[in-house]
């Protein structure tokens, strides 16, 4: 019993350094499109407003382990990608600026389940 705790220990802490190294290679990601991070003990947010960004871009979120909220500029991304950004478990909000949305797609997102934001923010040029 005492062997197969700690296998799961081992287990469970090669995934969290697995998670750890996944993350910090996307937050590089984010960085050099020119967004930006927050990533302490208690809050995990990702900011990309003011960033035109792909779906490549938006996609790669996705794989983000343990984050809060995501803001990001929906313009040139599909409602799909949408949808997968609000599909990130544990992610409580889901921030998106100047988003086109109709009635039935804001609500789609809402019924996934995290809060979901829509503001308008000016950027700086």
């Amino acid at each position: 019993m005492i062997a197969e705790i700690g296998c799961a220990n081992e287990y469970l802490l090669y995934f969290m350094r697995a998670a750890v190294n996944d993350n910090e290679a996307i937050l590089c990601g984010v960085e050099s499109l020119g967004g930006g991070y927050v990533w302490e003990a208690e809050v995990f947010a990702v900011t990309l407003l003011g960033v035109p960004v792909n779906d490549d871009g938006a996609l790669s979120l996705c794989n983000l382990v343990g984050v809060q909220q995501i803001a990001v500029e929906p313009s040139a991304l599909p409602f799909s990608t949408l949808q997968r950004l609000a599909l990130i478990p544990g992610l409580e909000s889901l921030v998106l600026n100047h988003a086109l949305l109709t009635p039935q797609q804001e609500e789609a997102l809402r019924s996934i389940g995290p809060e979901i934001e829509l503001v308008t923010e000016a950027h700086e040029t």
